[in-house]
């Protein structure tokens, strides 16, 4: 599947508005926190601990709030620019909080010395101011990368819920396109040969009766009647039981094993036909109790249909076998022809097997298509079972 540069451009664009919102949510965050801290700490030194530490009364509250606002700015422009908003291992994110909160720290004491606030800062007020400094920038900036991550996957989690809202409207869509292809081939089938072989019978039979009260049954009466009775029996026996077979295939009740073998058995003579099943899949697929339903059945016979359908229209095929096996609880069926060499730049995705691998995605499966290992054409698809196919 190729994607086309407005669809590139589209998810650029909201790569970098994610970015934008995270590194906003980021920064906004931990300044918020870094700046009620500093504030607070000014309010409680100035008013609060300077009772106590009558030196403390000489430093005027601008000083103290003012190295603080210059340790948060410190703060917000280190995570600015060591990008931040795009950690998504812990190894960047711990690195980049660290890093931004000992610049803090020591701008936030640098600052501290150029206001006045430690004229003569010892050596255990210069480790305490850094230690208080770095210890409420780690706090703040984490606070900020918390507010982030959640909303990140705040942001994956809704965008999550909107794809699988979309993946059961396509699914639905899809499963309606079915139900009307099969619907229109049925209606095709039956208004197209059935019925126009019913007009022609129609028609000798009339033409039959319109004379036979006259002179009787002749050679000529005979040969149309019997003419009748071949074209109803065609109908019945082809017409009818093909289109049946369309909607429901035969012996599927009994099993997927047995409408397999049903299938294959319409294939011509020239075709040699061989089905390959494994133990495990003869056990899954016991008429007496089967653990397949009979949606997986029916799904796994369309896959071995489209098989032999592609086989048969693209060959010439001589021989055609079929696999089944099941691992895992996953069903494997493989159809390998050995007809003409599978060209996917020349050949394409067939229409029909781009809309069987369309109802094997829904149900947690999958359909590849792939050339033969020297000629011909092999199609794989692997269905998920039931509970009961554990």
């Amino acid at each position: 599947m190729t994607t086309s540069p407005t669809d590139s451009a589209t998810v650029i664009a909201v790569r970098r508005a994610d970015l934008l919102r995270d590194q906003i949510t980021l920064l906004r965050g931990t300044a918020i926190v870094a700046l009620g801290y500093g504030i607070g700490a000014a309010l409680q030194s100035t008013f609060v601990y300077a009772m106590y530490i009558p030196a403390w009364a000489q430093v005027p509250f601008w000083a103290r709030f003012a190295s603080n606002v210059t340790a948060v700015v410190v703060l917000v422009g280190v995570l600015a620019a060591a990008q931040a908003h795009r950690a998504t291992r812990v190894l960047w994110i711990v690195g980049s909080v660290v890093v931004a909160s000992g610049a803090s720290a020591g701008a936030r004491f640098w600052a501290q010395l150029v206001f006045g606030v430690h004229p003569d800062a010892t050596d255990p007020v210069r480790d305490a101011e850094l230690l208080s400094g770095f210890i409420l920038a780690m706090i703040s900036s984490g606070i900020g990368m918390w507010a982030m991550v959640t909303r990140r996957a705040a942001r994956r989690r809704t965008r999550s819920a909107t794809r699988n809202a979309v993946h059961v409207e396509v699914a639905l869509k899809a499963l309606e396109q079915e139900e009307i292809r099969v619907r229109r081939a049925v209606a095709e089938g039956l208004h197209g040969t059935l019925q126009s072989k019913l007009v022609l019978v129609d028609a000798r039979l009339a033409d039959v009766l319109s004379h036979v009260g006259e002179r009787g049954l002749d050679d000529g009466d005979l040969e149309s009647l019997t003419w009748v009775r071949a074209e109803l029996d065609e109908a019945r026996e082809i017409d009818v039981r093909e289109m049946s077979r369309l909607l429901y295939p035969d012996r599927l009740e009994l099993g997927l094993v047995p409408a397999l073998r049903a299938l294959l058995g319409r294939i011509p003579a020239s075709i040699a036909t061989r089905l390959v099943v494994s133990d495990a899949v003869r056990a899954l697929d016991d008429p007496s109790a089967s653990s397949l339903t009979v949606s997986e059945r029916l799904l796994a016979v369309r896959v071995v249909e489209e098989a032999l359908t592609n086989a048969l229209k693209h060959g010439p095929a001589s021989s055609l076998a079929v696999e089944l096996d099941v691992a895992d609880g996953v069903l494997h069926v493989g159809i390998e022809n050995d007809g003409e060499l599978y060209d996917p730049a020349v050949a394409g995705t067939p229409s029909g097997t781009a809309r069987l691998g369309t109802r094997l995605s829904l149900v947690g499966g999958r359909l590849a298509l792939s050339p033969g290992p020297e000629k011909g054409a092999r199609l794989d698809a692997w269905l998920p079972l039931g509970a009961g196919a554990q």
